[in-house]
């Protein structure tokens, strides 16, 4: 009797351990809609005079978030084994503003920043869902960056 408990224990434990893999890096991209969304409200409530930049790094953060919200659907509606890492992609290297005088915005940067970052930890295997994405937050961070300064020049 002992041992029949204990050999449906260990088959249950190896199943589960087996399901791990597919799911080990929904975290980053839960992460990355967390972070995106953090730079979301934190553009909202930054001044509207941006030059359009703020508004269209509104836009494309929105976009951004649709993109990991589909990778990670795509992803639980399609289990792979062959997880992989794709750190292929040019890391972004931030342009050195002075953080005092946008705080929103320089806030809002650090949150797209950070969704990049966890994204990258990501697997790459998302439909393709996670490289728009990354694309989309490099755009608006590009947005982001053009708002701080064209607030400072006008």
């Amino acid at each position: 009797m002992k041992t029949k408990i204990g050999a449906i224990f260990a088959i249950f434990i190896s199943i589960s351990m087996l399901a791990l893999p597919t799911r080990a890096d929904q975290p980053f991209m839960r992460a990355a809609q967390e972070n995106l969304e953090d730079a979301l409200k934190s553009l909202k409530k930054a001044t509207a005079d941006k030059g359009g930049h703020r508004e269209n790094a509104i836009s494309i953060t929105s976009q951004a978030i649709t993109s990991v919200k589909n990778g990670i659907s795509y992803d639980q509606q399609n289990p792979n084994d062959r997880r992989r890492r794709n750190n292929t992609e040019n890391e972004f290297s931030p342009v050195n503003y002075n953080n005092f005088d946008q705080p929103n915005m320089v806030k809002a940067r650090e949150s797209l920043q950070s969704a990049l970052a966890n994204l990258r930890k990501a697997s790459a295997d998302k439909g393709g869902y996670r490289e728009q994405a990354m694309n989309l937050i490099n755009n608006a961070i590009t947005e982001v960056n053009r708002g701080i300064e064209y607030d400072r020049n006008h």
